[in-house]
Protein backbone atom coordinates (compact mmCIF):
# COMPACT_ATOMS: atom_id res chain seq x y z
CA UNK A 1 0.00 0.00 0.00
CA UNK A 2 2.78 2.26 0.78
CA UNK A 3 4.36 1.83 -2.08
CA UNK A 4 1.35 2.63 -4.06
CA UNK A 5 0.85 5.74 -2.48
CA UNK A 6 4.00 6.78 -3.35
CA UNK A 7 3.87 6.29 -7.07
CA UNK A 8 0.73 8.48 -7.15
CA UNK A 9 2.92 10.97 -4.91
CA UNK A 10 5.41 11.13 -7.17
CA UNK A 11 3.12 11.20 -10.10
CA UNK A 12 1.25 13.78 -8.79
CA UNK A 13 4.68 15.67 -7.48
CA UNK A 14 6.47 15.02 -11.00
CA UNK A 15 3.17 16.85 -12.93
CA UNK A 16 3.34 19.98 -10.96
CA UNK A 17 6.85 20.30 -10.76
CA UNK A 18 6.50 19.97 -14.60
CA UNK A 19 3.95 22.59 -15.22
CA UNK A 20 4.95 25.24 -13.12
CA UNK A 21 6.50 27.00 -15.56
CA UNK A 22 3.90 27.15 -17.79
CA UNK A 23 3.16 30.63 -19.68
CA UNK A 24 6.32 31.92 -17.90
CA UNK A 25 10.30 31.66 -19.17
CA UNK A 26 13.28 31.80 -16.33
CA UNK A 27 16.49 33.10 -17.06
CA UNK A 28 19.23 32.31 -14.50
CA UNK A 29 22.61 34.55 -14.51
CA UNK A 30 25.35 35.79 -12.01
CA UNK A 31 25.36 39.81 -12.07
CA UNK A 32 28.63 40.97 -9.83
CA UNK A 33 28.57 37.76 -7.96
CA UNK A 34 24.92 38.45 -7.07
CA UNK A 35 23.06 35.09 -8.29
CA UNK A 36 19.47 36.47 -9.53
CA UNK A 37 16.48 34.56 -11.99
CA UNK A 38 14.47 36.55 -14.01
CA UNK A 39 10.80 35.39 -14.94
CA UNK A 40 8.41 36.97 -17.19
CA UNK A 41 5.57 36.51 -19.13
CA UNK A 42 6.20 33.82 -21.71
CA UNK A 43 6.14 35.76 -25.37
CA UNK A 44 5.51 39.21 -23.59
CA UNK A 45 5.72 42.49 -25.64
CA UNK A 46 5.88 45.88 -24.61
CA UNK A 47 7.63 47.75 -21.74
CA UNK A 48 6.41 45.94 -18.70
CA UNK A 49 6.98 46.58 -14.90
CA UNK A 50 9.35 44.93 -12.69
CA UNK A 51 9.45 43.66 -9.39
CA UNK A 52 12.70 42.28 -7.70
CA UNK A 53 11.88 39.67 -5.00
CA UNK A 54 14.14 39.59 -1.64
CA UNK A 55 14.12 36.09 0.62
CA UNK A 56 15.11 36.32 4.05
CA UNK A 57 18.00 35.19 5.92
CA UNK A 58 19.10 31.30 5.87
CA UNK A 59 16.53 31.22 2.68
CA UNK A 60 16.91 31.94 -1.49
CA UNK A 61 15.11 32.23 -4.41
CA UNK A 62 13.71 28.90 -4.78
CA UNK A 63 11.30 29.86 -1.67
CA UNK A 64 10.16 33.23 -3.68
CA UNK A 65 9.66 31.75 -6.66
CA UNK A 66 5.57 31.55 -5.98
CA UNK A 67 5.36 35.48 -6.37
CA UNK A 68 7.41 35.22 -9.29
CA UNK A 69 4.96 32.88 -10.18
CA UNK A 70 1.95 35.00 -9.43
CA UNK A 71 3.16 38.63 -10.88
CA UNK A 72 4.87 37.25 -14.25
CA UNK A 73 1.27 35.67 -14.89
CA UNK A 74 0.13 39.22 -14.46
CA UNK A 75 2.51 40.74 -16.90
CA UNK A 76 5.38 42.24 -14.50
CA UNK A 77 8.91 40.94 -15.45
CA UNK A 78 10.72 39.46 -11.87
CA UNK A 79 13.61 39.18 -10.86
CA UNK A 80 14.09 36.46 -7.95
CA UNK A 81 18.01 37.50 -6.07
CA UNK A 82 19.70 35.53 -3.52
CA UNK A 83 21.10 37.64 -1.18
CA UNK A 84 24.69 37.21 0.52
CA UNK A 85 24.87 34.42 2.63
CA UNK A 86 21.45 32.88 0.87
CA UNK A 87 21.23 30.10 -1.85
CA UNK A 88 23.42 30.38 -4.68
CA UNK A 89 25.32 33.23 -3.38
CA UNK A 90 29.08 32.48 -2.63
CA UNK A 91 29.52 35.44 -0.52
CA UNK A 92 29.69 35.86 2.99
CA UNK A 93 26.85 37.59 4.87
CA UNK A 94 28.55 39.84 7.97
CA UNK A 95 27.44 39.20 11.39
CA UNK A 96 24.53 36.93 10.26
CA UNK A 97 22.54 39.74 8.85
CA UNK A 98 23.16 41.67 12.15
CA UNK A 99 25.10 45.29 12.34
CA UNK A 100 25.79 48.13 10.23
CA UNK A 101 28.15 45.98 7.33
CA UNK A 102 25.45 43.41 7.17
CA UNK A 103 23.17 46.39 6.10
CA UNK A 104 25.52 47.44 3.31
CA UNK A 105 26.16 44.49 1.98
CA UNK A 106 22.28 43.49 1.53
CA UNK A 107 21.68 47.22 0.25
CA UNK A 108 24.85 46.86 -2.04
CA UNK A 109 23.18 43.42 -3.15
CA UNK A 110 19.89 45.22 -3.97
CA UNK A 111 21.14 47.98 -5.83
CA UNK A 112 22.74 45.13 -8.33
CA UNK A 113 19.64 43.37 -8.56
CA UNK A 114 17.46 46.56 -9.42
CA UNK A 115 20.47 47.69 -11.65
CA UNK A 116 19.86 44.70 -13.53
CA UNK A 117 16.38 44.46 -13.86
CA UNK A 118 16.16 47.88 -15.25
CA UNK A 119 18.77 47.05 -17.89
CA UNK A 120 16.62 43.74 -18.87
CA UNK A 121 15.00 44.38 -22.48
CA UNK A 122 11.38 45.28 -22.30
CA UNK A 123 11.09 46.31 -18.81
CA UNK A 124 10.23 49.63 -17.98
CA UNK A 125 12.79 51.25 -15.45
CA UNK A 126 10.28 53.92 -14.27
CA UNK A 127 7.97 51.26 -12.73
CA UNK A 128 10.33 49.01 -10.68
CA UNK A 129 9.06 47.65 -7.46
CA UNK A 130 10.72 45.28 -4.15
CA UNK A 131 9.08 42.62 -2.49
CA UNK A 132 10.99 41.41 0.75
CA UNK A 133 10.47 38.76 3.21
CA UNK A 134 12.06 38.93 6.72
CA UNK A 135 16.06 40.17 6.79
CA UNK A 136 14.90 40.63 2.69
CA UNK A 137 12.03 42.64 3.69
CA UNK A 138 14.20 45.15 6.08
CA UNK A 139 16.34 45.20 3.49
CA UNK A 140 13.97 46.38 0.56
CA UNK A 141 12.16 48.90 2.57
CA UNK A 142 15.35 50.57 3.94
CA UNK A 143 16.68 50.51 0.38
CA UNK A 144 13.76 51.75 -1.41
CA UNK A 145 13.45 54.81 1.33
CA UNK A 146 16.85 55.75 -0.11
CA UNK A 147 15.89 55.72 -3.63
CA UNK A 148 12.72 57.01 -4.19
CA UNK A 149 12.37 55.99 -7.52
CA UNK A 150 11.60 52.71 -6.44
CA UNK A 151 8.00 53.05 -6.97
CA UNK A 152 6.16 50.70 -4.58
CA UNK A 153 7.23 48.15 -1.99
CA UNK A 154 5.98 45.35 -0.51
CA UNK A 155 7.20 43.57 3.03
CA UNK A 156 6.45 40.56 4.23
CA UNK A 157 6.98 39.98 8.17
CA UNK A 158 10.17 42.22 8.09
CA UNK A 159 9.66 42.93 11.83
CA UNK A 160 10.35 45.59 14.05
CA UNK A 161 12.55 48.39 12.73
CA UNK A 162 12.46 52.36 12.78
CA UNK A 163 10.16 54.32 10.20
CA UNK A 164 10.28 57.71 9.94
CA UNK A 165 6.84 59.62 9.78
CA UNK A 166 6.55 60.09 5.90
CA UNK A 167 4.31 58.69 4.23
CA UNK A 168 6.23 58.73 1.10
CA UNK A 169 9.19 57.36 1.81
CA UNK A 170 9.37 54.78 1.01
CA UNK A 171 6.71 55.02 -1.54
CA UNK A 172 3.43 52.76 -1.80
CA UNK A 173 4.21 50.77 0.98
CA UNK A 174 2.04 47.27 1.87
CA UNK A 175 3.28 45.66 5.12
CA UNK A 176 2.04 41.88 5.54
CA UNK A 177 2.59 39.36 8.52
CA UNK A 178 1.12 36.12 9.63
CA UNK A 179 -1.29 35.70 12.17
CA UNK A 180 0.65 32.75 14.21
CA UNK A 181 3.80 34.39 14.02
CA UNK A 182 5.59 36.01 16.79
CA UNK A 183 3.92 39.28 18.45
CA UNK A 184 6.74 41.44 16.96
CA UNK A 185 6.31 40.46 13.60
CA UNK A 186 2.38 41.66 13.45
CA UNK A 187 3.64 44.46 15.77
CA UNK A 188 6.10 45.68 13.23
CA UNK A 189 3.29 45.76 10.32
CA UNK A 190 1.11 47.86 12.40
CA UNK A 191 3.89 49.93 14.00
CA UNK A 192 5.26 50.62 10.73
CA UNK A 193 1.69 51.87 9.16
CA UNK A 194 1.20 54.03 12.03
CA UNK A 195 4.36 55.77 11.55
CA UNK A 196 3.11 57.42 8.71
CA UNK A 197 -0.72 57.25 10.01
CA UNK A 198 -0.99 57.22 13.61
CA UNK A 199 -4.80 55.93 13.50
CA UNK A 200 -3.93 53.29 10.97
CA UNK A 201 -5.73 49.94 11.26
CA UNK A 202 -4.98 46.69 9.54
CA UNK A 203 -6.93 46.31 6.78
CA UNK A 204 -7.69 49.49 5.68
CA UNK A 205 -5.78 51.19 2.68
CA UNK A 206 -4.74 54.82 3.60
CA UNK A 207 -3.13 57.68 1.67
CA UNK A 208 -2.86 57.86 -2.36
CA UNK A 209 -0.85 55.10 -4.41
CA UNK A 210 -1.07 57.69 -7.32
CA UNK A 211 1.20 60.22 -4.89
CA UNK A 212 2.87 57.12 -3.71
CA UNK A 213 1.93 57.47 -0.30
CA UNK A 214 -0.46 54.52 0.31
CA UNK A 215 0.50 52.25 3.15
CA UNK A 216 -1.61 48.99 3.90
CA UNK A 217 -1.22 46.79 6.76
CA UNK A 218 -2.53 42.89 6.31
CA UNK A 219 -2.49 40.00 9.13
CA UNK A 220 -3.30 37.14 7.41
CA UNK A 221 -4.76 34.95 9.49
CA UNK A 222 -3.48 30.91 10.43
CA UNK A 223 -0.02 31.94 8.64
CA UNK A 224 3.42 31.52 10.48
CA UNK A 225 7.09 32.71 9.56
CA UNK A 226 6.92 31.00 6.33
CA UNK A 227 3.66 29.74 5.95
CA UNK A 228 2.63 33.18 5.06
CA UNK A 229 4.52 33.10 1.81
CA UNK A 230 2.14 30.32 0.32
CA UNK A 231 -1.25 31.86 1.63
CA UNK A 232 -3.39 33.10 -1.24
CA UNK A 233 -4.64 35.88 0.37
CA UNK A 234 -0.77 37.15 0.61
CA UNK A 235 -0.49 36.85 -3.34
CA UNK A 236 -3.57 38.65 -3.64
CA UNK A 237 -2.64 41.40 -1.79
CA UNK A 238 0.95 41.83 -3.60
CA UNK A 239 -0.64 41.61 -6.52
CA UNK A 240 -3.29 44.21 -6.16
CA UNK A 241 -0.91 46.43 -4.54
CA UNK A 242 1.22 46.68 -7.68
CA UNK A 243 -1.72 46.61 -10.00
CA UNK A 244 -2.69 50.06 -7.86
CA UNK A 245 0.91 51.32 -7.79
CA UNK A 246 1.46 51.14 -11.46
CA UNK A 247 -1.63 51.92 -12.54
CA UNK A 248 -2.89 48.55 -13.90
CA UNK A 249 -5.96 47.88 -11.56
CA UNK A 250 -8.36 47.84 -14.28
CA UNK A 251 -5.85 46.19 -17.15
CA UNK A 252 -3.99 43.73 -15.41
CA UNK A 253 -5.03 40.24 -16.59
CA UNK A 254 -6.49 37.95 -13.41
CA UNK A 255 -5.03 34.77 -13.34
CA UNK A 256 -5.39 32.24 -11.18
CA UNK A 257 -3.15 31.90 -8.34
CA UNK A 258 -0.89 28.75 -7.32
CA UNK A 259 1.33 29.95 -4.81
CA UNK A 260 1.91 26.23 -3.14
CA UNK A 261 2.05 24.82 -6.41
CA UNK A 262 5.90 24.52 -6.53
CA UNK A 263 6.71 23.73 -2.99
CA UNK A 264 3.75 21.43 -2.86
CA UNK A 265 4.78 19.53 -5.21
CA UNK A 266 8.11 19.15 -4.19
CA UNK A 267 6.67 17.90 -0.52
CA UNK A 268 4.50 14.64 -2.28
CA UNK A 269 8.28 13.99 -3.85
CA UNK A 270 9.11 13.96 -0.51
CA UNK A 271 6.60 11.46 0.55
CA UNK A 272 6.90 9.23 -2.23
CA UNK A 273 10.88 9.12 -0.92
CA UNK A 274 9.88 8.07 2.52
CA UNK A 275 7.13 5.58 1.51
CA UNK A 276 9.37 4.13 -1.02
CA UNK A 277 12.09 3.92 1.27
CA UNK A 278 11.50 0.44 3.03
CA UNK A 279 10.77 -1.70 -0.25
CA UNK A 280 14.07 -0.32 -2.06
CA UNK A 281 16.06 -1.18 1.18
CA UNK A 282 14.38 -4.34 1.66
CA UNK A 283 15.33 -4.66 -2.23
CA UNK A 284 18.88 -3.90 -2.13
CA UNK A 285 19.62 -5.38 1.31
CA UNK A 286 17.08 -8.64 1.21
CA UNK A 287 14.80 -9.75 4.29
CA UNK A 288 16.39 -11.23 7.12
CA UNK A 289 15.98 -14.93 7.35
CA UNK A 290 14.46 -16.73 10.06
CA UNK A 291 14.36 -15.76 13.24
CA UNK A 292 16.85 -13.46 15.16
CA UNK A 293 18.07 -14.48 18.09
CA UNK A 294 17.79 -13.07 21.44
CA UNK A 295 20.15 -9.56 21.59
CA UNK A 296 20.99 -8.18 25.08
CA UNK A 297 19.49 -5.05 25.68
CA UNK A 298 19.45 -2.26 27.82
CA UNK A 299 16.62 -1.36 30.12
CA UNK A 300 14.28 0.86 29.45
CA UNK A 301 14.46 3.12 31.76
CA UNK A 302 18.04 3.03 30.80
CA UNK A 303 17.35 3.41 27.09
CA UNK A 304 14.90 6.59 27.95
CA UNK A 305 16.97 7.80 30.72
CA UNK A 306 20.31 8.29 29.05
CA UNK A 307 19.03 10.57 26.12
CA UNK A 308 17.76 13.07 29.07
CA UNK A 309 21.31 13.46 30.28
CA UNK A 310 22.72 13.31 27.00
CA UNK A 311 20.63 16.08 25.70
CA UNK A 312 21.24 17.97 28.58
CA UNK A 313 25.23 17.65 28.87
CA UNK A 314 25.14 18.92 25.03
CA UNK A 315 23.12 22.06 26.28
CA UNK A 316 25.89 22.51 28.95
CA UNK A 317 28.50 22.09 25.98
CA UNK A 318 26.87 23.91 23.22
CA UNK A 319 27.39 27.37 24.60
CA UNK A 320 31.17 26.52 24.56
CA UNK A 321 31.79 25.67 20.54
CA UNK A 322 32.61 28.55 18.69
CA UNK A 323 30.30 29.91 16.28
CA UNK A 324 32.63 30.90 13.88
CA UNK A 325 33.93 27.44 13.77
CA UNK A 326 32.18 26.49 10.66
CA UNK A 327 31.59 28.93 8.09
CA UNK A 328 27.64 28.55 7.63
CA UNK A 329 25.40 30.49 9.87
CA UNK A 330 25.06 27.85 13.05
CA UNK A 331 26.23 24.77 11.52
CA UNK A 332 29.01 24.14 13.74
CA UNK A 333 26.95 24.40 17.00
CA UNK A 334 24.06 22.28 15.72
CA UNK A 335 26.63 19.92 14.50
CA UNK A 336 28.81 19.57 18.11
CA UNK A 337 25.11 19.25 19.84
CA UNK A 338 24.02 16.10 18.26
CA UNK A 339 27.86 15.04 17.82
CA UNK A 340 27.81 15.03 21.99
CA UNK A 341 24.32 13.93 22.10
CA UNK A 342 25.15 10.68 20.06
CA UNK A 343 28.55 10.42 22.03
CA UNK A 344 26.73 10.07 25.01
CA UNK A 345 23.96 7.88 23.65
CA UNK A 346 26.84 5.30 22.39
CA UNK A 347 28.99 5.29 25.50
CA UNK A 348 26.82 2.69 27.63
CA UNK A 349 25.37 0.62 24.89
CA UNK A 350 29.46 0.18 23.54
CA UNK A 351 30.64 -0.46 27.22
CA UNK A 352 27.94 -3.12 27.19
CA UNK A 353 29.86 -4.63 24.05
CA UNK A 354 27.28 -3.19 21.48
CA UNK A 355 27.77 -1.66 18.23
CA UNK A 356 30.89 -4.04 17.50
CA UNK A 357 29.63 -5.23 13.80
CA UNK A 358 32.53 -5.19 11.04
CA UNK A 359 32.06 -3.00 8.11
CA UNK A 360 30.04 -6.20 6.14
CA UNK A 361 29.61 -7.67 3.08
CA UNK A 362 30.00 -6.45 -0.07
CA UNK A 363 26.17 -5.71 -1.31
CA UNK A 364 26.03 -3.91 2.43
CA UNK A 365 28.63 -1.62 1.39
CA UNK A 366 27.39 -1.52 -2.04
CA UNK A 367 23.67 -1.24 -1.10
CA UNK A 368 24.94 1.74 1.88
CA UNK A 369 26.07 3.48 -1.11
CA UNK A 370 23.02 3.36 -3.41
CA UNK A 371 20.64 4.49 -0.38
CA UNK A 372 23.10 7.51 0.44
CA UNK A 373 23.22 8.57 -2.98
CA UNK A 374 19.03 7.49 -3.06
CA UNK A 375 18.66 9.91 0.04
CA UNK A 376 20.29 13.03 -1.11
CA UNK A 377 18.99 12.96 -4.35
CA UNK A 378 15.54 12.48 -2.73
CA UNK A 379 15.74 15.60 -0.44
CA UNK A 380 17.71 17.76 -3.40
CA UNK A 381 16.07 17.57 -6.33
CA UNK A 382 12.77 18.32 -5.41
CA UNK A 383 14.33 20.74 -2.76
CA UNK A 384 15.87 22.90 -5.61
CA UNK A 385 12.91 22.73 -7.91
CA UNK A 386 10.55 23.66 -5.18
CA UNK A 387 11.21 25.16 -2.29
CA UNK A 388 14.98 25.91 -0.88
CA UNK A 389 18.37 25.85 -2.77
CA UNK A 390 19.96 22.24 -1.82
CA UNK A 391 23.50 22.36 -4.37
CA UNK A 392 25.98 23.05 -1.99
CA UNK A 393 28.19 26.09 -3.56
CA UNK A 394 31.62 28.13 -2.02
CA UNK A 395 32.61 26.86 1.71
CA UNK A 396 29.04 24.79 2.19
CA UNK A 397 30.98 21.96 0.34
CA UNK A 398 33.96 21.35 3.03
CA UNK A 399 31.47 22.10 5.59
CA UNK A 400 29.35 19.67 4.95
CA UNK A 401 31.84 16.74 6.12
CA UNK A 402 32.05 17.60 9.62
CA UNK A 403 28.29 18.20 10.18
CA UNK A 404 27.75 14.71 8.43
CA UNK A 405 29.96 13.05 10.76
CA UNK A 406 28.56 14.50 13.67
CA UNK A 407 24.75 13.92 12.67
CA UNK A 408 26.00 9.65 12.19
CA UNK A 409 27.43 9.97 15.79
CA UNK A 410 23.97 10.89 16.44
CA UNK A 411 22.24 8.33 14.45
CA UNK A 412 24.49 5.87 15.48
CA UNK A 413 24.05 6.35 19.16
CA UNK A 414 20.12 5.99 18.85
CA UNK A 415 20.58 2.64 16.93
CA UNK A 416 22.53 1.20 19.93
CA UNK A 417 19.89 2.46 22.53
CA UNK A 418 17.36 0.40 20.06
CA UNK A 419 19.34 -2.45 19.98
CA UNK A 420 17.14 -5.47 21.21
CA UNK A 421 14.02 -3.80 21.25
CA UNK A 422 11.04 -4.50 19.00
CA UNK A 423 10.28 -2.16 16.14
CA UNK A 424 7.47 -0.40 18.31
CA UNK A 425 9.67 0.12 21.45
CA UNK A 426 12.62 1.21 19.38
CA UNK A 427 10.80 3.80 17.24
CA UNK A 428 9.58 4.99 20.61
CA UNK A 429 13.34 5.47 21.91
CA UNK A 430 13.72 6.82 18.44
CA UNK A 431 11.12 9.24 19.05
CA UNK A 432 12.28 10.10 22.34
CA UNK A 433 15.47 10.82 21.51
CA UNK A 434 14.51 13.03 19.04
CA UNK A 435 11.86 15.18 20.40
CA UNK A 436 14.36 15.69 23.72
CA UNK A 437 16.90 16.88 21.14
CA UNK A 438 14.69 19.09 19.46
CA UNK A 439 13.77 20.25 23.38
CA UNK A 440 17.20 20.72 24.01
CA UNK A 441 17.75 23.05 20.95
CA UNK A 442 15.22 25.10 22.04
CA UNK A 443 16.43 25.29 25.41
CA UNK A 444 19.75 26.58 24.25
CA UNK A 445 18.71 28.71 22.16
CA UNK A 446 15.82 30.22 24.89
CA UNK A 447 19.39 30.58 27.54
CA UNK A 448 21.39 32.56 24.59
CA UNK A 449 23.68 29.40 24.27
CA UNK A 450 23.30 29.38 20.51
CA UNK A 451 21.80 31.73 17.97
CA UNK A 452 17.99 32.18 17.50
CA UNK A 453 18.49 31.12 13.73
CA UNK A 454 18.45 27.13 15.88
CA UNK A 455 14.54 28.16 16.47
CA UNK A 456 13.85 29.24 12.38
CA UNK A 457 15.61 25.75 11.30
CA UNK A 458 13.92 23.73 13.77
CA UNK A 459 10.75 23.11 11.84
CA UNK A 460 13.28 22.28 9.10
CA UNK A 461 15.55 19.51 11.40
CA UNK A 462 11.89 18.54 12.74
CA UNK A 463 11.19 16.83 9.70
CA UNK A 464 14.35 15.64 8.97
CA UNK A 465 14.10 14.18 12.34
CA UNK A 466 10.87 11.84 11.64
CA UNK A 467 12.02 11.24 7.79
CA UNK A 468 14.98 9.43 9.58
CA UNK A 469 13.02 7.85 12.15
CA UNK A 470 10.96 6.12 8.87
CA UNK A 471 14.00 5.05 7.22
CA UNK A 472 16.06 3.91 10.25
CA UNK A 473 12.92 1.58 11.27
CA UNK A 474 13.08 0.00 7.27
CA UNK A 475 16.85 -0.44 8.36
CA UNK A 476 15.81 -2.67 11.53
CA UNK A 477 13.25 -4.03 9.72
CA UNK A 478 16.12 -5.64 7.39
CA UNK A 479 18.64 -6.04 10.26
CA UNK A 480 21.13 -3.23 8.36
CA UNK A 481 23.89 -2.67 10.73
CA UNK A 482 23.62 0.24 12.30
CA UNK A 483 26.80 2.17 10.48
CA UNK A 484 24.27 2.17 7.62
CA UNK A 485 21.41 3.72 9.23
CA UNK A 486 23.55 6.30 10.86
CA UNK A 487 25.62 7.48 7.48
CA UNK A 488 21.71 7.87 5.43
CA UNK A 489 20.58 9.54 8.48
CA UNK A 490 23.65 11.60 9.01
CA UNK A 491 23.52 12.25 5.33
CA UNK A 492 20.13 13.13 5.46
CA UNK A 493 20.62 15.54 8.53
CA UNK A 494 23.35 17.17 7.79
CA UNK A 495 22.85 18.05 3.85
CA UNK A 496 20.07 20.63 4.61
CA UNK A 497 21.41 22.00 7.39
CA UNK A 498 25.27 22.56 5.56
CA UNK A 499 23.26 24.08 2.05
CA UNK A 500 20.39 25.88 3.99
CA UNK A 501 21.97 28.07 6.65
CA UNK A 502 23.79 31.59 5.80
CA UNK A 503 27.54 32.00 4.88
CA UNK A 504 28.81 34.24 8.04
Amino acid sequence: MCVVVAVVAAVAGGVGLGTADRGIERRSAVVSGVPVEVVRPDGAAGRLPGVVVAPGLASSMQLMRGFADTLARRGYVVELVDLAGGGASTERLPGLGDGPAADARLDRDLDVAVRHLRAVPGVDGDRIGLLGHSMGAAAAVRYAGAHPDVAATVAISQGAMPFGGSASSPRDLLLIAGGLEFAGYRDGAVGALRAAYPQGRAGVTYGDPRAGTARRAVIVGGAEHVGVLFQPRTHREVAAWFDRAFGRAGGAPRVGIRPFQRAGSAMLLHLAAVLSFAAIASALLGRPAGERGAVAKLPLGLALGVPVVAVLAAVGVVGAIPRGVLPVGVAGPLAGFFGVVGLLCAALPVMRGKGREGLGRPRIVASAAVLVVLTVVSFAVPAQLGWAHAVPVGPRVWALIPVVVCAMVFFAGIELLCDGYSARAAALIHAWTAAGALAGLALAAALGLVSWLVLLAAPLIAGLLVWQGVQAAALRAVRAPVWVTALVGGVLLAWPIAVTMPIG
